[in-house]
């Protein structure tokens, strides 16, 4: 605090200020605002420089700056490992290449492999209350594949709740962005609790949005893996599709007129062949929820998200 102190006093318009690693000697919460507060003040000033940080809570606190960018570390895979390319490229990363690290240094494998499972389920779980945990929970076991009147009616019972306790919220983007989220959960997680029951799979896997929002770009963890997402344009419309390349096919879409900043929700899930499927079934159901599409069109040519069974599933290439 004496340096930052002594940064501060000290620094002009005409400065150069480099910080590394600001307020990471204090409580993560307090250091966090502090280096919220340190930021806007630097940003207020007018100074060039650089503020390096592994304390992601910044990115969400209203910071008033004016002149500030975000900039992230770019990452590549190589023989199937994440590794930093040592380039910065625009955007927010909200996640570290800690494990990586880890493996690298030596630290056995067992304590690792716990970190992740601490990871998720600490911190990349939906933020829904308990709830309407319960209820998506209950509309994914009775929704039928093309969807009952009873399990609709639900579902806009659950994403009605959800907006009343938004009081004093007056973002629609936020509004559409949770009404898609709850959406894609309960349609999405019914087809996988399907899938677990009539193929014995060992695990049931879970669908968890993770938002991508406008300055901000996928975390290395989905290099090379499989995922679904949905596009928010500006004009409300949604756009659905799947990817290996999730990054890749951000920054396609947000290279065409008015969709520089568009918002993004994705999950992982288990294959390519699965991801397919998800896409499919999203663009076909979604539109029966009251969302508009700007791809129904590639719903047309396939049945999945209608009335099929599982063997009748098309592979996408």
């Amino acid at each position: 605090m004496s340096e930052i102190r002594s940064i501060i006093s000290a620094t002009t318009k005409r400065s150069l200020v480099l910080i590394d690693e600001i307020c990471r000697g204090t409580e993560t919460a307090k250091g966090t605002c502090i280096a919220g507060s340190i930021i806007e003040t630097l940003d207020k000033i007018g100074c060039l420089g650089v503020v390096s940080t592994h304390l992601h809570g910044i990115f969400t606190l209203p910071l008033n700056t004016k002149n500030t960018v975000y900039k992230a570390m770019g990452t590549v895979s190589v023989d199937g490992k994440t590794k930093p390319t040592l380039k910065l490229i625009d955007g927010i990363c909200r996640e570290s290449l800690a494990f990586e690290t880890a493996k690298k240094e030596g630290i056995s494998e067992s304590i690792i492999q716990r970190a992740e499972s601490l990871y998720l389920s600490a911190y990349a779980k939906e933020v829904v209350s308990a709830k309407n945990d319960s209820e998506l929970v209950d509309v994914c076991s009775n929704m039928s594949t093309n969807g009952s009147d009873e399990s609709h009616l639900q579902l806009r019972r659950i994403r009605e709740g959800v907006a009343h306790n938004w009081t004093g919220s007056t973002n629609q983007t936020e509004f559409l962005q949770k009404e898609v989220e709850s959406a894609v959960t309960v349609i999405c997680q019914k087809k996988l609790i399907e899938l677990y029951k009539k193929k014995n799979i060992s695990e049931l896997a879970e669908v968890h949005c993770v938002l991508i929002g406008a300055r901000e770009r996928p975390p290395p963890s989905t290099i090379g893996a499989s995922s679904v997402y949905v596009m928010l344009r500006p004009d409300k419309k949604l756009y659905v599709g799947e990817t290996d390349d999730l990054e890749g096919r951000v920054s396609a879409h947000r290279s065409k007129e008015g969709l520089q900043n568009v918002s993004f929700l994705y999950f992982i899930v288990p294959g390519k062949s699965l991801a397919c499927q998800l896409e499919t079934l999203l663009i076909n159901q979604l539109p029966n929820q009251g969302f508009r599409l700007a791809n129904v069109a590639d719903g047309k040519h396939r049945n999945f998200g209608t009335s099929i069974s599982i063997e009748s599933v098309p592979v996408c290439s």
